[in-house]
């Protein structure tokens, strides 16, 4: 399959932000995927990136007390930014992917994310499917089935658009449980490769 993205091998690779995007936005995946427009991060993203560094680390020296009080609520497992390649050898292209954090049985997978208001409810919507990614590449890797997937939701309060300083909400993190069984497993399977398909064309036609 030819895709934007390839390895140094030559071998075309996904991300779930490339599928994702794809799926929301195809100009602006043209724009960044296929005219390599560099992107640019804001307030928001770095926002996030500062919440996962610090419960990686375990170190909440870089937020108030209370925001750290509500940062060590959330689950850490035993391993952070485990990699994930889910392989479709057939069509000749990858997903890779990076799982905040699981345990060291494989069996259980938690991301975490940052949002406002009702931003936790995207995460409950059968287009939102990057823990069954997850779950699918660990079992093709290592033949285990994790059983349980996790969101952990960190509320976000504040609006860097208005100049106001982006904080940790004081309320415990939102635990959203995430459908890990077969039939949703085999659907996101295929719904990843048909997806792919169209990427190739679209990537085809616009480069």
């Amino acid at each position: 399959m030819n895709l934007p993205k390839k390895d140094k091998k030559g071998k075309s690779y996904l991300s779930y932000s490339q599928i994702s995007l794809f799926k929301r936005d195809k100009e602006e995946y043209k724009d960044i995927y296929i005219n390599n427009r560099k992107f640019e991060g804001n307030e928001y993203t770095d926002f996030g990136s500062k919440v996962g560094e610090a419960l990686e680390k375990n170190n909440f020296d870089s937020f108030t007390l209370t925001e750290g009080t509500i940062l060590k609520m959330c689950t850490r497992l035993d391993i952070f930014e485990r990699r994930t390649i889910l392989d479709y050898d057939k069509y000749n292209f990858y997903v890779v992917g990076y799982i905040d954090t699981i345990d060291n049985d494989l069996t259980t997978i938690i991301d975490y994310k940052t949002g406002g208001k009702n931003k936790e409810l995207q995460y409950k919507e059968d287009n939102y499917f990057q823990i069954q990614l997850y779950a699918l590449s660990i079992k093709q890797e290592t033949g285990i089935e994790p059983k349980k997937g996790l969101i952990e939701f960190i509320r976000r309060k504040g609006n860097a658009f208005k100049g106001e300083k982006l904080i940790i909400g004081n309320e415990p993190p939102i635990k959203i449980d995430i459908d890990l069984s077969m039939d949703r497993l085999k659907k996101v399977y295929w719904d990843i490769l048909k997806t792919a398909k169209e990427i190739e064309k679209f990537y085809l036609e616009n480069k």
